[in-house]
């Protein structure tokens, strides 16, 4: 089997559904049970879920990848293919696991695990579908998509919220966006209607055995503690199309401000601009005639709503929207998180803090800063970390547990406003606490011969820091900060044209 042949090939289908839905927004392909079950589809797919971390999690009937591996591979996707063209094929029900929820004790998160057998299968579907819907996504919708992040979304809602014009005294006093909808759905994952989901997948895609296998896969159930649960509405966490699905749903949110967010046919003939520029004109027309705008950015199931127009305007919104969810999608906004809030407030949004900050030399400027609990969580978890009943581990393993965490938090919030600074400050506190824990490892040791047991730096000599041999002290405040650029955002491999570098 030629693995390069095989990408190839699924890249080449992938490209072909990305340039004819571009094309043809408003049409829907008839033809793709063919793909699905071609060898070399299932062959992808098999290979994107046997090289996850979660390939050793079974599902109801205990098979894992490397169980599968050793019957033989060829043999379980030959007999997989078998089962989908005669029509044999029936999705089964997922295992669901409660997985805690991070910073709430006692909260758990539902999640289902689909047999390998079901991913593959989902995996291919979804190959299928996510270059269809992907050229139809919006550019204010950033969760769980090829190329974006949390970081994209923060960086597009500081860019729109930078006041534009100067007044007299040359400062910024005046905001384009002085309120804010938070936006928080109760249960979204668990609660997403079947036939609006199924309504917008029918609208791109014809074929009746696809949109029946994802209806299956939608109505498969879940199996908790031996007990069967029917899913008459949601897609359940931990399937591999489910995270797509959803976003089919919920794209519904930014369509509602299409005025203001992108025009998906120009209004007139004459217009050279595209959507994007044209819902921008839009919007700085209705601002300076005094009309309310909104400005949605979502990620997945969070998302906010910018509005131009006083609290009122706001609250009405909220409420409105609130029965457009309800009766588009059966979806509800929770009343005690989904609030109004005044930009000079400030409000949170995927973990960062967004606010306007006031400069008495430039005016108005949006921030986006780190929490403070944020950091106090770090310090927490690192002090759980450091506690005496872990001393009987050496400096070296409980440096390779402390630094990954440390890393991905680093990462995480490179490109906030005085990260520099909170870095600094974290790193302080966690040599001190690695300190606190080698005494209780080495009572006897004074504390001049532990301080000095500190080693010089593998990557800059000049500076000690606890070591144990290669490994080493990972400090924050060596990462690099700075502000993310949209430009960093990756494009999807179909989404690039044969002409195209790196094609």
């Amino acid at each position: 089997m030629d693995h390069w042949a095989d990408e190839a090939w699924v890249l080449g289908v992938q490209r072909k559904l990305y340039q004819w839905s571009k094309a043809n927004s408003e049409d829907a392909w008839r033809d793709m049970w063919g793909w699905v079950t071609d060898l070399r589809m299932l062959r992808h797919a098999w290979r994107r879920v046997a090289s996850n971390r979660g390939g050793r999690t079974a599902g109801i009937d205990g098979m894992t990848v490397g169980r599968i591996r050793q019957k033989g591979e060829n043999r379980f996707l030959e007999g997989l293919q078998a089962e989908l063209r005669s029509g044999a094929y029936r999705p089964s029900p997922a295992r669901r696991k409660l997985i805690p929820k991070a910073g709430k004790p006692g909260q758990f998160r539902p999640l289902g695990i689909p047999t390998i057998k079901d991913r593959v299968v989902q995996g291919a579907v979804k190959t299928l579908l996510e270059p269809i819907f992907e050229a139809q996504f919006w550019h204010v919708s950033y969760g769980f998509r090829p190329g974006r992040s949390t970081h994209g979304a923060l960086e597009y809602i500081r860019r729109a919220a930078l006041p534009q014009k100067r007044d007299k005294d040359r400062r910024r006093s005046r905001m384009p966006y002085p309120w804010v909808i938070e936006g928080d759905i109760k249960g979204c994952f668990d609660n997403i209607n079947h036939h609006h989901l199924m309504d917008r997948l029918r609208q791109r895609v014809a074929d009746r055995r696809v949109t029946r296998l994802v209806g299956q896969f939608l109505k498969a159930g879940v199996l908790s503690e031996e007990q069967f649960l029917r899913t008459e509405v949601g897609t359940p966490q931990g399937g591999i199309i489910s995270p797509l699905l959803a976003n089919i749903a919920l794209s519904a949110i930014e369509e509602r401000y299409e005025r203001w967010t992108y025009h998906r046919t120009k209004t007139q003939a004459r217009r050279k601009s595209n959507g994007v520029k044209a819902a921008k004109s839009a919007r700085d027309t209705d601002r300076i005639a005094g009309r309310c705008v909104f400005l949605p950015v979502r990620y997945a199931d969070d998302f906010v709503v910018l509005v131009s127009g006083t609290r009122e305007d706001a609250i009405a919104e909220k409420s409105a929207l609130a029965e457009y969810l309800h009766r588009t999608m059966g979806l509800e906004l929770s009343p005690e998180k989904t609030k109004v809030t005044a930009m000079t407030e400030g409000f949170e949004f995927l973990g960062f803090r967004f606010g306007m900050h006031w400069d008495r030399r430039y005016g108005y400027g949006p921030r986006v800063e780190i929490p403070k609990a944020k950091a106090a969580n770090l310090r927490r978890k690192v002090k759980q970390l450091t506690k005496r009943h872990s001393i009987s581990v050496s400096l070296g393993d409980k440096l390779r547990e402390i630094n990954p965490i440390l890393r991905g938090w680093a990462n995480y919030y490179r490109y906030c406003v005085g990260a520099g600074r909170v870095f600094i400050n974290l790193d302080w506190y966690i040599g001190l606490r690695l300190y606190c824990w080698l005494r209780k490892k080495r009572p006897k040791a004074g504390v001049r011969e532990l301080w000095g047991s500190k080693q010089p730096s593998g990557l800059c000599p000049t500076r000690r820091l606890w070591r144990d041999g290669p490994v080493e002290q990972y400090l924050l405040g060596w990462t690099p900060v700075g502000r993310y650029r949209l430009a960093w955002m990756g494009t999807p491999d179909f989404a690039m044209s044969s002409g195209e570098p790196d094609a």
